[in-house]
C-alpha cells in the first residue's frame, strides 16, 4: 500500500491484509546520543497508524533486555541476558507505554538463534534487535 522513508533511522512499510492492513516500522536505534529524539520520532509514526492496523515495529534497539520481574509485563523469559540495559529499559518503557509486546523475547528459540552481534573485544553475544 505504501513506502515512507521517515529518517535515515526509520522507515515505514504499509501491506494490505484480508482482515486488516499491517504496518511494519523498521527501525535502528542509536548507541547513545539522541535516543530521546529516536523514540519521540518512533512513538508519532505508530500513533499515526490506523486504529485497526496490526502495526509491528522491528529492529536494531542495541536494547539487551533481562530477565528482571519489572519486564515481565512487555517481555518473555527466553532473552540471552539477565540484565537490562540502558537502551533495553528506554524499549521496555516505550513498549509498556504503548501496550506492545517484545515478542523477539517470548518463544523458546535455540541460543544460536537469538544472538546477533558478538563482542569482537571479549566474545560475548548479544540479542539486540527485537520484534
Amino acid at each position: 500500500m505504501g513506502f515512507e522513508s521517515i529518517n535515515e533511522r526509520m522507515c515505514k512499510l504499509r501491506i494490505r491484509g484480508k482482515f486488516y492492513n499491517l504496518p511494519l516500522i523498521a527501525a535502528y536505534a542509536p548507541t547513545e546520543d539522541a535516543k530521546g529524539q529516536f523514540y519521540e520520532e518512533l512513538n508519532i509514526n505508530l500513533e499515526q497508524s490506523f486504529k485497526h492496523d496490526a502495526v509491528i515495529i522491528l529492529g536494531d534497539f542495541n536494547a539487551k533486555i533481562g530477565k528482571e520481574m519489572n519486564n515481565r509485563l512487555v517481555a518473555g523469559k527466553y532473552t540471552l541476558h539477565n540484565e537490562t540495559n540502558d537502551n533495553g529499559l528506554r524499549l521496555c518503557q516505550f513498549v509498556e507505554m504503548n501496550n506492545l509486546p517484545i515478542s523477539s523475547t517470548i518463544y523458546e528459540h535455540k541460543k544460536i538463534h537469538k544472538g546477533i552481534w558478538k563482542d569482537p573485544a571479549n566474545k560475548v553475544v548479544n540479542q539486540i534487535v527485537h520484534i
